[in-house]
């Protein structure tokens, strides 16, 4: 694929790049270039606007990300835009610095299959599962890579899945200010910080102080699966990742994330995932 030149960030430990055609008649929004960015711990990104409209979504990290006035936390899950005119402000946690993926599109204007799945310039939505989005963008950097024919149409088709899965997990509306939403709020930070050491819904309920059975309540209320799937599908995307850096073997991540039965790992991650972690390891 021909390279076109875009300034990117420095404070990045590793990174992966595809870059693709221009022109908006050769895919729907004009993408063209994906990205996965390992981020230093010092990942600062301040400016007041940017050449190209750009989606950015947490795979994994903290940090947090300013919307107008509101300062917003940034985990897994996280997903915002921004563009030509639109402030950026937002940065990595020293201890748990980002890894992300993005892509970027050209036009002037917002890209339209963005706004119809929900998503505003300089505003960040929460997915509810994000799992599923860990692999696509994989798969889209994988055809970035590629030059036949189908490429471009295959690319198209993912990030029309990519847009339909964010519009069917993005969070509830901002604003809720009740007990039961902060309740919420603690667990999930709880369980996006500390999903290496849980494993069950009797652990969580313990490190938060309130029951399973009111935690299932509120996880359906907010986010419409039980605190137990959250806390699969957050694994499983951080052993995406680890499968995909290649450091490990399956056994080992399998280990990381707290299974010390291989098989039972690889039927959960092929359950969660789509396909079994030997397959992510060896791409």
């Amino acid at each position: 694929m021909p390279e076109f030149p875009l300034e990117l960030s420095p404070q990045i430990t590793k990174a992966r790049y595809a870059n693709l055609p221009r022109g908006d008649s050769l895919i729907p929004g004009g993408i063209f270039m994906l990205g996965f960015e390992a981020c230093a711990p010092d990942y600062r990104i301040e400016r007041n606007g940017f050449p190209f409209w750009t989606l950015e979504f947490i795979a994994d990290g903290h940090g947090f990300y300013d919307e107008g006035s509101v300062q917003r936390r940034l985990r897994h899950g996280s997903v915002f835009t921004y563009g030509p005119h639109v402030a950026q402000h937002f940065g990595n946690e020293r201890e748990r610095p980002f890894r992300k993926y993005f892509m970027v599109c050209g036009g002037d204007s917002f890209p339209p299959v963005w706004r119809e799945s929900g998503l505003e310039p300089g505003r960040l939505i929460q997915l509810g599962n994000a799992a599923p989005i860990v692999s696509i963008f994989d798969q889209m950097l994988d055809e970035g890579t590629q030059s036949d024919a189908q490429t471009l149409n295959v690319i198209a088709g993912l990030e029309q899945v990519l847009l339909s899965l964010m519009a069917r997990h993005r969070g509830t509306v901002r604003g809720d200010k009740s007990g039961s939403r902060k309740v919420y709020d603690l667990a999930m930070d709880i369980l996006q910080r500390d999903y290496r050491s849980l494993y069950s819904l009797a652990d969580l309920a313990k490190r938060t102080g309130y029951s399973g059975e009111y935690l299932c309540r509120i996880f359906r209320k907010y986010h419409g699966e039980s605190p137990y799937q959250v806390l699969l599908h957050r694994k499983m995307s951080a052993a995406w990742l680890l499968l995909r850096d290649g450091q490990l073997q399956v056994g080992a991540v399998a280990r990381e994330l707290g299974y010390e039965d291989q098989l039972h790992f690889s039927r959960v991650f092929r359950k969660v995932m789509g396909c079994a972690p030997s397959s992510v390891h060896r791409r």
